[in-house]
């Protein structure tokens, strides 16, 4: 029993200690606040948080060196600014729905997770990359997007989706 015990930890130290690419399961940097003071300052004149929704992330060069290191900067900072879209999105269509009556609210209900995913999808596209920094050990990396666009587009979603149930709904009690 004691054996098997000093086998697994023995084994389980040996994997941890072996594994190169150990910062990859530390979870990445998700906003400037331990950012270097230099890029922090560069981001501050590069973004406007009142007009913007914008992610700083980093990513350790390894072995694999700045270009993997920059790719694996620019997913997590995509997938975060994704994550900050789409709860803007699916603010905007909880408003939209507070305001609707019953009926109306129960037709739109079912499908505003498919709205709201479709529209992230379609604001992401608007997604720019607004800096790349790199020092010794890490590389940093800027995405931003117009929260105009994210208004625009989830409003244009949303209303395309409601003229077409409507011509539907009014071609089917014409038949």
């Amino acid at each position: 029993m004691i054996k098997n015990r000093l086998f697994l930890l023995a084994f389980s130290t040996l994997l941890i200690t072996s594994c190169s690419s150990i910062n990859s399961m530390i979870p990445k940097l998700s906003s400037n606040s331990s950012a270097p003071t230099a890029i922090q300052e560069a981001v501050a004149s590069r973004v406007n948080p009142e007009t913007e929704l914008y992610s700083l992330t980093s990513a350790s060069i390894s072995k694999s060196g700045s270009i993997v290191a920059q790719s694996q900067a620019n997913k997590d900072a995509s997938a975060d600014l994704r994550s900050q879209i789409k709860k803007e999105v699916d603010s905007l269509y909880k408003s939209q729905l507070d305001g609707m009556d019953a009926f109306s609210k129960s037709i739109v209900s079912p499908v505003t997770s498919d709205l709201s995913n479709y529209a992230t999808d379609l604001i992401m596209k608007k997604v720019t990359q607004k800096g790349a920094w790199e020092d010794s050990s890490k590389i940093y990396s800027l995405l931003a997007v117009n929260k105009s666009e994210i208004l625009t587009i989830s409003e244009k979603v949303f209303k395309n989706f409601i003229d077409n149930a409507t011509k539907k709904l009014g071609s089917f009690g014409s038949k």
